[in-house]
């Protein structure tokens, strides 16, 4: 979970117009969140963590993530050092993030007066949104509220203690009882297939992802396959083993969409292919140069049914999708809520030092036009020359710029044999 911002933080987060998402991806680098580990908790991939802040620090007038530590982490330490943040547990009444804010530095002493001056708002929106706070809590005072909060906040540790012994004790009958089993069974080896590779795991019957780590923990590389027939949603219902088709395997997909590079230095002994039933592969180029429209018929050709779209770009004519949860790569049930976040701006690639080929089609998976654009390239038999390499672009790299832009590009030399350029009027 990522953790909720500093006061002062979120207002701003408000005020500049982030979206949930930038909000997100500037409370992940605050917490001091690595962009895997942040791409994790938000169901998208590293690189759109990367994009999303870059958007939430130019919002914010920030050059990274240091200067938005130093303006907003530090600051919010020496400020509430030792307060407790009551804000998430308001919020779960339905409380707005006004009110709750209000509410959480009233219940750590803060008068009206220096609630308005730290929240940047006039008092009398203070009080309001305290007694519409404490309306909504069925509570009439600082006190009553603190109290409803602390019973809150320790019922479920009791619920949790309760738990743990009920969960105990029935550890230690499911032991009993398969001691008990054991001394009339002996001990069973774990169920396997004989291949021509060795001895494979034997997923049949098994959910998905649990089939997949048996089988990479085995070192044989699982290759998921929609199966036809009826059954469990993601129950594996058929192995076959194969040779592998390529030595070289590079960033293996798992089940949720995620490359698990760990695994690129395996031997792997062979693939197994694994049918599953019940659940379809979020398509994997989702995020490469397609607009709302085109991710929507993309997902509706695969069979998925739930698709909604979050974003300053929804809607419009010209946007780019840059993100989507679940992953692209992940094996769901059709009816699985599929989330677009849609932008009609994206961030300017760095491609200096390409070549005319690799700069145009970078250029053109970010949703920009490039002039001149090349998309195939002969050499020339010319004595002493080279492929020409990117100097510099019309929008610097890293600046926001609306999707469609047509971004100029100067190369080291003359663009020569090209086996197709255009210029920005298409010609």
């Amino acid at each position: 979970m990522i953790p909720t911002a500093s006061h002062e933080a979120e207002r701003d987060f408000r005020e500049r117009g982030l979206t949930e998402r930038e909000a997100d991806a500037a409370r992940s680098a605050l917490a001091g969140m690595t962009a895997a580990a942040a791409a994790r908790e938000m169901g998208i991939s590293a690189s759109t963590v990367g994009s999303l802040r870059q958007r939430a620090y130019q919002k914010l007038g920030v050059s990274g993530a240091a200067e938005l530590v130093r303006k907003y982490a530090e600051k919010s330490a020496d400020k509430n050092a030792g307060e407790r943040d009551w804000r998430p547990a308001l919020r779960s009444h339905g409380l707005s993030e006004t009110q709750a804010s209000v509410l959480s530095l009233a219940c750590s002493g803060r008068s009206t007066a220096q609630i308005a001056d730290e929240l940047h708002l006039a008092e009398g929106t203070v009080r309001a949104a305290r007694a519409t706070g404490y309306r909504m809590l069925g509570v009439h005072s600082r006190e009553e509220l603190a109290d409803l909060l602390e019973r809150e906040d320790a019922a479920p540790r009791r619920r949790r203690a309760a738990r743990l012994a009920a969960a105990f004790l029935a550890a230690a009958m499911v032991i009993a009882v398969a001691v008990t089993a054991a001394s009339h069974l002996g001990s069973r080896p774990p169920a396997v297939v004989e291949t021509e590779f060795g001895e494979a795991p034997n997923v049949v019957g098994m959910d998905l992802q649990q089939a997949w780590e048996a089988l990479v923990e085995a070192d044989f590389l699982p290759i998921v396959r929609q199966g036809s027939a009826r059954g469990a949603a993601g129950t594996v219902i058929n192995q076959s083993t194969h040779e592998l088709r390529t030595k070289n395997v590079l960033g293996v997909l798992d089940p949720n969409g995620a490359l698990r590079h760990e695994y690129d230095a395996i031997p792997w002994k062979a693939e197994v292919i694994v049918t599953v039933t019940g659940v379809l592969q979020i398509p994997l180029e989702l995020t490469t140069n397609h607009s709302e429209q085109q991710a929507r018929s993309k997902l509706a050709a695969a069979g998925f049914t739930n698709v909604s779209a979050v974003g300053n770009g929804v809607g419009f004519e010209n946007n780019r999708v840059i993100g989507v949860s679940p992953a692209p790569g992940a094996w769901v049930t059709p009816d699985t809520l599929i989330e677009l976040t849609v932008a009609d701006e994206v961030i300017m690639p760095n491609v200096i030092g390409m070549g005319p080929v690799e700069a145009s089609s970078v250029i053109t998976l970010s949703g920009l036009i490039p002039s001149p654009r090349v998309d195939g390239w002969e050499l020339s038999d010319r004595a002493g020359w080279d492929t020409p390499t990117v100097l510099s672009t019309s929008i610097q790299p890293g600046e926001s710029v609306p999707v469609g832009t047509t971004i100029r590009v100067e190369y080291s030399g003359p663009v020569e044999g090209t086996a197709h350029t255009v210029d920005s009027e298409g010609n």
